[in-house]
């Protein structure tokens, strides 16, 4: 071959600035490369046709092209044609012909079709009995130069085509890959190797993934090169959705589509070429969910910008009518709640120089004006730390997102003040859609004279209620609030201090009953905020790439991959209470309002309260094929369902499923934070968990 001056190759390195060379000569010579040479296999790979007479390039194991129909069949004998040289590398690399140095024709056997997602591992079983003689499988591609010739000179066009067949068997046998000039990175090259890998036919058996082989290389060149890194780039965060898309890696589509959605107006500015690359299944996605995040950004902003709540005192506490009306101190509340609300604006106008912050401060580093995510998952963080030092965790709620609570009260102050309190929360979370479930534990601990005075409680109620209308003591009040707190939910945190030092100030002079109405208003200020900010700053769940990012990452991928032909995919759940298991959606299981809130602080707190912190996170066991899971137990008319538990799929044993009606919620049927021993609720697949909760205090109420 005559001496002509090769393109410049180097290969790939996680580190952009080390281009270690690669020398393209032994490809271009059609000789032997080192790196794909393994002495053990039993394929041999020539890129030319028989015809040219020169050697293999490539030696590899078959088991490479496990989850290759069309690859398995050439090895086995099963293909044997030649075609003609065309002009693309996708049509170039389907004229392969095999050869054996002795004919091989023992047919394959063919792999179980049981439909499941482990396919590309039943799929290798082909190979458990490996050809006894090696196999010569020929790529001729379609080069300029004359093969036949004996001077040939290859062109750039030439060398580019060998080094793209020279990366799809170095990605499969895990090897190092090579850039050139017309392909210098990643996304270019793994837009080849999807080509070929797609044009093989490379496939699980329910199409989820190209293959066990190539799923793993592919995680592994992700985790290595950081391809889901796509923080800080608009033209990556389209490459992850592209590579995701062609490699079949929902890790790294997942990863793309949550930070495309984020970032969505910002991407389309661009006008890049490669948006058009997306498929229009995912580009419809991102539209729908663009505006369904807008959708939520509304609402939070239209709250939190000023902290204005109009609809908490709206209902029964701007009621001068109520039964509640004439026990409870509603305007106490309010003026507390509005305190509250200028403390919070002063606190946070210190902190970040103006509310909503300015880009670019002397207080804050943020890019943008206005509530962007770090700073909501601040302020997320603040009344998080707040809610934990004040909440009752001995009260649970009766409350439910279902029903609107009851307003039968016994006309004891102490028992309407929860009640009412209850009420006034409820009638916020119902303001406007969607409908907030409430917090699992969702009152206020109170100050109390108990322990402050010795025998206090000993005293007759008349006595009682005289000691709570008396003006309290600095000292007396100080330690009526410490007692109020949570010791091991308080953080020395800068908003907290300023909390308690707030509360302090307004609580100089007063007595325990006012004490407790100004407890009762900074409780609904702060459950006001904590309730609206779950569905922006509960990031989507297995998002790796999130720190420093001002851009919203809660909007999921809903539905199943677009590489796949179902539209839904779905997931087992256990029924709470009963014996049996549901197939369900599972968007509409983790992806809906319910999941998002039971994902968030609250949620997560009210597990390690209630003492069932050791259930695995949530998950669930999802499927785009319904015909591959096994079918859920019958019901009967008599018992409910006729099928034990052991009769539901095993594919994950800590499943833990979270919704409405379902077994193992954050709290389950039957909780009881007091120490009482749980009750066994009967089945009602239609029943939700704030019902079954108070049926379960009826029981209760029935053995005292």
């Amino acid at each position: 071959m005559e001496e002509v001056q090769l393109p410049k190759a180097w290969l790939i390195s996680p580190s952009s600035l080390d281009k270690t060379p690669y020398d393209v000569s032994a490809l271009a010579n059609f000789e032997k490369l080192t790196e794909l040479w393994n002495e053990s296999g039993e394929v041999m790979i020539f890129l030319h046709p028989k015809e040219a007479y020169r050697g293999p390039s490539f030696r590899v194991e078959s088991s490479i092209f496990a989850a290759s129909r069309k690859l398995t069949s050439m090895v086995r004998g099963r293909l044997n044609n030649s075609l003609p040289a065309t002009n693309t590398l996708e049509d170039q690399t389907q004229q392969m012909t095999l050869q054996l140095p002795e004919q091989l024709s023992r047919p394959a056997s063919p792999a179980p079709m049981d439909g499941s997602s482990q396919g590309s591992r039943r799929m290798s079983d082909t190979f458990d009995e490996r050809p006894s003689q090696d196999v010569n499988l020929y790529f001729p591609l379609a080069l300029h130069a004359d093969l036949a010739s004996s001077h040939v000179s290859l062109d750039v066009d030439d060398i580019d085509q060998l080094v793209a067949v020279r990366n799809v068997f170095a990605f499969l046998t895990g090897q190092s890959l090579v850039a050139t000039l017309n392909t210098p990175g990643l996304f270019e090259i793994f837009l080849k190797i999807a080509d070929f890998l797609q044009r093989y036919e490379f496939s699980n058996l329910d199409g989820s993934t190209l293959g066990e082989n190539v799923t793993t290389n592919f995680k592994d060149f992700v985790a290595n090169f950081r391809l889901a890194d796509i923080r800080t780039s608009r033209g990556k965060t389209m490459e992850a959705i592209i590579l995701g898309e062609r490699m079949r890696s929902w890790d790294l589509y997942n990863e793309g589509f949550v930070h495309g959605v984020g970032n969505y107006d910002e991407i389309i500015k661009l006008k890049s070429p490669k948006y058009h690359m997306i498929t229009d299944t995912t580009t419809k996605r991102l539209e729908r969910a663009t505006l369904d995040l807008n959708s939520r950004l509304k609402t939070v902003r239209t709250r939190l910008e000023t902290f204005e709540f109009p609809s908490l005192f709206a209902g029964i506490a701007n009621s001068t009518t109520s039964t509640e009306s004439k026990m409870i101190h509603f305007k106490a509340w309010k003026a507390s709640f509005l305190a509250m609300r200028r403390h919070v604006m002063t606190v946070y106008k210190e902190k970040y120089g103006a509310w909503p912050p300015s880009a670019k401060s002397k207080k804050n580093e943020f890019e943008e004006s206005g509530l962007n995510r770090i700073l909501l998952q601040d302020v997320y963080q603040d009344f998080s730390d707040l809610y934990d030092a004040l909440v009752n965790r001995n009260s649970i709620t009766t409350r439910s997102a279902d029903l609107a609570p009851s307003s039968d009260s016994t006309g004891d102050d102490e028992d309407v003040t929860v009640p009412a309190l209850r009420r006034v929360m409820d009638e916020y979370d119902r303001s406007q859609p969607p409908i907030q479930p409430p917090v699992p534990f969702d009152t206020p601990l109170l100050p109390s004279l108990v322990g402050t005075r010795r025998g206090f409680e000993t005293l007759d109620p008349k006595k009682q209620k005289k000691e709570n209308v008396k003006r309290l003591a600095n000292d007396e009040i100080n330690q009526a609030l410490m007692q109020s707190y949570n010791r091991d939910g308080i953080k020395s945190t800068p908003f907290l201090q300023a909390f308690m030092h707030f509360e302090r100030q307004t609580s100089r002079g007063k007595t325990i009953e006012e004490i407790q109405d100004l407890r009762n208003g900074q409780w609904l200020f702060m459950y006001a905020v904590i309730q609206s900010l779950p569905l922006v700053v509960v990031d989507a769940p297995n998002v790796r790439w999130t720190k420093g990012v001002e851009y919203f990452l809660c909007e999921v991928p809903k539905g199943t991959p677009p590489w796949t032909q179902e539209s839904h995919s779905r997931g087992w759940y256990a029924i709470a209470g009963g014996a049996g298991v549901v197939s369900l959606p599972s968007d509409v299981i983790d992806h809906g309002v319910e999941g998002i809130y039971r994902r968030s602080h609250c949620w997560r707190v009210a597990e390690k309260w209630s003492g069932i912190n050791d259930v695995a996170p949530m998950e669930s066991d999802e499927t785009t094929d319904d015909q591959s899971l096994p079918p859920p137990p019958v019901l009967s008319a008599d018992d409910g369902i006729s099928a034990s538990r052991s009769s539901s799929p095993q594919r994950n044993s800590h499943r833990q499923s979270v919704h409405l009606g379902l077994e193992a919620l954050p709290l389950p049927a039957g909780v009881a934070p007091t120490g009482a021993k749980p009750v066994k609720a009967s089945y009602d697949p239609l029943k939700s968990f704030e019902a079954i909760l108070g049926e379960d205090d009826a029981l209760n109420a029935k053995a005292r």
